[in-house]
């Protein structure tokens, strides 16, 4: 059991220094002691005319929670029980569990606390009251959008049981194997300290869901067998130059499976269409009841069968769908929704992945103390192609108002459309769309079929 603490990325904690909320500290009390909080008190009306009309999209700080902010640490525990069995073979029962306390949790502030214009898009916004117009020709000069925002609310679970079996070399053969269960749980961080932001920045718990990196099932296995032929072995054993030839061989292999990772569907909707004219996360549509949000059939044509049916637009806000027939528009945004999607994070899982590698090596005894080692090994030897995951915009939606035959729109009905080939995948594990390779290795698993051979002195 441990307990291991760190202060997160550098860049995380430089963000507050770069542009942080600002704090007051004032009397309310206008009778009173101290200085009344004021408009526009602590800060002056910038000049950013150069930056066009639509400043408040325009700029968006970041920044870090500055007060009672504290280090992440995360707690580990674990159990081990092992055996060991006839034919000097080991079995082993392991549990596992992590509990991430304090992570760093991406948001936003200064989102909408009113409904969008009808004509413009713009709603008031928590920092209005502190940039007035002076000329009162406009509410407000606030120059600013949303924020992004991050702190220390973040949390993950993992719990994982492992059962492996492993017998040390006996009559040539070793051999282990392994398979692990595990359940990695969190609220949006995706590792390295980095963090996906809720749809719905008030509601944390309601991007709980499995982590990006979630792996269910694991299985690896591996082997190792010295032909039995040769000196000191079972047959032709009589050494000279029958031993140089027959002797020394070994063939192993490793082979690997596990399920794939976890997905998340989307939907592009402009963020005047949202309930907080939220523009920095992405959001999610509503799953239909009762229907299967994987079509049958598996994968075919490197494409994961996501039914489409199973998806639909939350419902509208009153105020979104409330059509004028005279001016043909909304008397507010159209298409504003009345709350955020209720399609959970992680909804659908990427291909399985398994890959088997080869080898064959022969070991010719020099001297006592030198031997030469030639092989060959097959890496990927059956050419399997290992499927990653399908990019953001083949895991997408559309959010468009719907059309009639005749292509007019159709008042207060809105739909879904696929944003790309709805689960189509285009690249291999090595090279996945969820890391940061900005190229394909030339080594390691996911790789077509390679064949290498070997050459080595053992002294």
């Amino acid at each position: 059991m441990g307990i291991y603490t760190g202060a997160a990325q550098n860049d995380d904690l430089n963000a507050g220094l770069e542009s942080d909320r600002f704090t007051a500290f004032v009397n309310l009390d206008p009778g009173g002691p101290g200085t009344p909080l004021l408009p526009a008190y602590q800060q002056e009306i910038p000049d950013l005319s150069p930056l066009g009309t639509n400043v408040a999209t325009l700029q968006q700080p970041r920044a870090l929670q500055r007060h009672g902010r504290r280090n992440l640490y995360a707690e580990s525990w674990g159990l081990t029980i092992e055996h060991e069995l006839a034919w000097n073979t080991i079995v082993s029962l392991q549990y596992v569990g992590t509990r991430g306390v304090h992570l760093f949790s991406r948001g936003g502030v200064n989102f909408c606390i009113s409904k969008p214009d009808p004509v413009t898009g713009v709603c008031t916004r928590a920092l209005d009251p502190y940039y007035p117009d002076p000329t009162g020709q406009r509410p407000t000069l606030d120059p600013y959008g949303s924020v992004d925002y991050k702190a220390d609310i973040g949390a993950s679970t993992y719990n994982a049981f492992l059962v492996g079996l492993e017998r040390h070399l006996k009559n040539g053969l070793a051999f282990q194997f392994h398979y692990i269960w595990s359940h990695s749980i969190n609220d949006g961080s995706v590792g390295g300290g980095e963090a996906n932001g809720p749809e719905n920045v008030n509601c944390l718990a309601c991007d709980k869901g499995p982590s990006v990196f979630d792996v269910r099932h694991n299985i690896a296995v591996n082997a190792d067998y010295q032909l039995p032929f040769g000196q000191g072995k079972s047959y032709l054993n009589g050494g000279g130059t029958l031993d140089k030839i027959v002797g020394g061989w070994s063939v192993s292999g490793i082979g690997l499976w596990h399920t794939g990772h976890p997905l998340t569907i989307t939907m592009n909707i402009s963020p005047t269409q949202l309930p907080d004219g939220n523009d920095q996360t992405t959001q999610r549509p509503d799953l239909v009841p009762g229907v299967p949000v994987l079509l049958p059939g598996g994968v075919q044509n490197y494409t994961l069968p996501i039914n489409p049916a199973a998806f639909a637009p939350p419902p509208l806000d009153p105020a979104g769908a409330d059509f004028n027939p005279a001016t043909g528009l909304c008397t507010s945004i159209c298409g504003l929704l009345s709350r955020f999607g209720n399609a959970p994070n992680g909804l659908i899982r990427a291909p399985n992945y398994w890959q088997i590698d080869l080898s064959l090596v022969k070991e010719t005894k020099i001297t006592e103390r030198v031997a030469l080692q030639f092989g060959v090994q097959f890496f990927n030897v059956f050419n399997h192609i290992q499927l990653g995951d399908p990019s953001t915009g083949n895991l997408a939606f559309n959010y468009v108002q719907a059309t009639d035959a005749n292509g007019n729109l159709i008042p207060n009905k809105w739909i879904l459309q696929p944003a790309g080939t709805l689960g189509l995948i285009t690249t291999t594990v090595n090279f996945n769309n969820n890391n940061d390779n900005k190229a394909s290795p030339n080594t390691g698993t996911g790789l077509p079929r390679q064949i290498q051979f070997m050459v080595r002195v053992r002294f």
